[in-house]
């Protein structure tokens, strides 16, 4: 077994490689405070030096080389984040804000920008962050990228995770150098016009979305927006929903399928006409030549649509597929994504956690392993067949495709957004040769066409195209059991389920079926998934507790919308009923007056004190506090308050009652004490 593992090992090192950066770079995320860059430099020079005295040795020095992937890991996140580190909001803060537009998201119902070159009144050059969101009035005068302008607005810091163990927006924000979030109070005011020099690709892309927004009306024009510029911000929360639900979602993300048409229809285009010329189809290689357009086209459109992480895996894997093909060489396909893997890992560490990167790599690698495996299959199969078994065996690879990217993704996808589109086969069969034959096509003509100013035939055929796909999700959406809801799953699910899965497919001969281990232990950990019997926001005005038939009943409906939604979801549980001011609530094991509520779970009785007066009674009778108010000093129940320091200290909490002890997880545990969580929410010693 040993030399079994060794060799395969040896032979697919190149492979491994990735996994041990991202080993080392989960090992930095998930420490409960910032290391020292010393363990980084030391960890990496340690490991090298027993990779170089191991050389001699080809089964040492290759767990050597992974153990050096680990550190390099661990050590290329260490740096990413004091490159990225900046000043963060501590608290909210009301004044003018100056600063230069440097995005401009059109959203469904008003514009969203990034400032950068900050000033804010009442606040110090120190202390202010690189760059914040900052949400504009709606009927407010649009500004472009590069404009200098002033504004009265209300900044705050970025919210943490809404729950203990949620996905961390803070940290997202962080690596892209926002210090707070916030929204306008007052009309823009243009100090100074936008330079055309250092924006000009966002000014090219601006005119492109206007353009196309002026043709193509709705969620139709703003999908065509995303397919040309990258921007999905414009797509309502409508259309969103219903691509999630129907698995469509992937064709609105600049990835694989995109970069691969726009390659394909460059390459066969080209080589066509090139050898539509007699003399230059017999003297020149224009297969080469059109494998050069291609590359050059793909390197274009990527810079066009943004450098997500998707979009620069698919044109790294793209691109060399054409290199070989300009070399007469024959591309290793799971050599291309782990080399896109590595360059990602290396150069942006901080994608690792997000979904992004999971989903996109995880269908990437399983969809070639099942493709290797079947390679000999699908040879005899195509040999000998006519038209109509072709048109056969492109339906089912778009639904051996659709099945392998689902079943690869669906851990990520219950993890990150705890949902998943068991129908996305159908849709698919119909979303995918539509985006094949008329939507890419149509977006690559209309880049010239938008150019010469000839488009008025291409964007009605593109945005034709694209109402088309919005009614395959409408429809598939609106099927039963078109997506379902699964309680959030806890990391060490996510991790056992993705080692599994790497195994299955890096690994090589029977063994590799180990890796079909992770199905049950993926299993476990969604019938093990934590529920509370309590949430609370981190200001104590916004709580939920559990009804006896699953039900979470929130103490209001008229704010904090997004939480709301938040912890229905991660707890896939329905809405009950509010909190009343006067009576009963959650099935009966909430009761509630003027003052506050009582919360009976079992033999524990949790108060939620609303007023001052109430603090006598609560204290008193009931076994753990919440408030959003300051608690008196001699507020003692036997297992504790949270009140408004606390919380603000803490974040979100979670209370599980079940046990013997009530067991309150909080968002600063979660976190820890790590640069991208702001003063007030760090982790406090006790």
């Amino acid at each position: 077994m040993a030399d079994a593992l060794a060799g395969g090992a040896r032979r697919r090192l190149v492979l491994l490689v990735p996994c041990g950066l991202g080993v080392g770079i989960g090992l930095y995320f998930a420490l409960p405070s910032e290391p020292p860059l010393a363990a980084g430099l030391i960890l990496a020079g340690l490991s090298g030096l027993l990779a170089a005295l191991l050389h001699r040795r080809p089964r040492a020095v290759c767990f050597a080389i992974l153990l050096l992937a680990v550190a390099l890991g661990f050590l290329a996140a260490e740096l990413r984040t004091r490159m990225v580190t900046a000043p963060l909001l501590d608290r909210e803060r009301r004044g003018t804000v100056t600063g230069t537009v440097q995005t401009v998201d059109l959203l469904p119902h008003g514009v969203r920008v990034i400032l950068g070159e900050l000033t804010m009144e009442g606040l110090a050059p120190e202390a202010t962050p690189a760059a914040v969101r900052l949400r504009l009035i709606a009927s407010d005068a649009v500004p472009a990228a590069g404009d200098r302008i002033r504004v009265r607005a209300t900044l705050a810091p970025v919210a943490g995770p809404a729950y203990p163990g949620g996905f961390d927006f803070r940290r997202q924000l962080f690596f892209q150098g926002i210090g707070g979030t916030g929204f306008a109070m007052g009309k823009v005011e243009r100090l100074e016009a936008a330079d055309t020099t250092p924006s000009r690709l966002t000014r090219l892309q601006d005119g492109i979305a206007a353009r196309v927004r002026a043709q193509i009306p709705g969620d139709a024009g703003a999908i065509a927006v995303a397919f040309l510029t990258g921007e999905r911000a414009g797509i309502s929360d409508a259309a969103n929903q219903a691509m999630r639900d129907s698995g469509l979602s992937h064709l609105l993300s600049i990835s694989g399928i995109h970069i691969s048409l726009v390659a394909i229809l460059l390459l066969g285009g080209v080589r066509l006409l090139l050898a539509l010329v007699e003399p230059v189809a017999l003297r020149w290689p224009i297969k080469k030549w059109a494998a050069g357009i291609a590359l050059l086209g793909i390197v274009v459109y990527t810079i066009l649509v943004g450098a997500s992480v998707p979009t620069v895996r698919s044109s790294v894997m793209t691109g060399v597929v054409l290199l070989a093909v300009m070399a007469d060489r024959v591309a290793i396909s799971m050599r291309l994504v782990a080399l896109a893997a590595t360059a990602i890992l290396l150069a942006a560490p901080e994608a690792l956690p997000g979904p992004s990167f999971q989903m996109s790599f995880g269908a990437v690698i399983a969809l070639i392993a099942a493709y290797e495996a079947l390679r000999p299959h699908l040879s005899r199969w195509r040999s000998g067949g006519g038209p109509p078994r072709r048109v056969l065996l492109y339906l089912a690879g778009i639904v051996l495709t659709t099945v392998v990217a689902t079943a690869a993704t669906t851990p990520f996808a219950v993890y990150h957004f705890q949902r998943f589109a068991p129908l996305a086969v159908a849709a698919n069969l119909m979303a995918i040769p539509l985006t094949s034959i008329l939507i890419m096509p149509a977006v690559l003509l209309a880049y010239p066409a938008m150019l010469l100013g000839v488009d008025g035939w291409v964007l009605p055929l593109l945005g034709w195209g694209n109402q088309a796909m919005l009614w395959v999700a409408y429809t598939v959406s609106s099927w039963p059991m078109a997506a379902l809801t699964v309680p959030a799953m806890p990391a060490w699910g996510l991790i056992a389920g993705s080692v599994g899965g790497l195994w299955l497919c890096l690994a090589s001969g029977r063994i590799r079926l180990l890796g079909l281990l992770a199905v049950p232990v993926l299993l476990l950990a969604s019938l093990s998934a934590p529920s509370p019997q309590i949430l609370v926001d981190t200001t104590g005005r916004l709580a939920a507790v559990r009804a006896p038939e699953g039900g979470l009943a929130f103490s209001t409906r008229r704010s904090e919308r997004f939480i709301r939604e938040i912890w229905l979801r991660a707890e896939a549980a329905a809405e009950d009923a509010s909190w009343p001011q006067q009576g009963l609530a959650a099935g009966g094991r909430l009761g509630c007056d003027p003052r506050g509520c009582l919360y009976r779970f079992g033999d524990r009785t949790v108060a939620f004190t609303r007023s001052g007066e109430a603090f006598d009674d609560d204290c008193a009778a009931a076994d753990l506090v919440i408030t959003d108010l300051v608690a008196p000093r001699w507020c003692r129940p036997r297992f504790g308050v949270w009140d408004r320091f606390d919380l603000r200290r803490s974040g979100s909490i979670a209370v599980d009652l079940t046990g013997p002890e009530p067991k309150v997880a909080t968002v600063a545990e979660a976190v820890g004490d790590r640069p991208w969580a702001p003063a007030p929410f760090r982790a406090v010693p006790e």
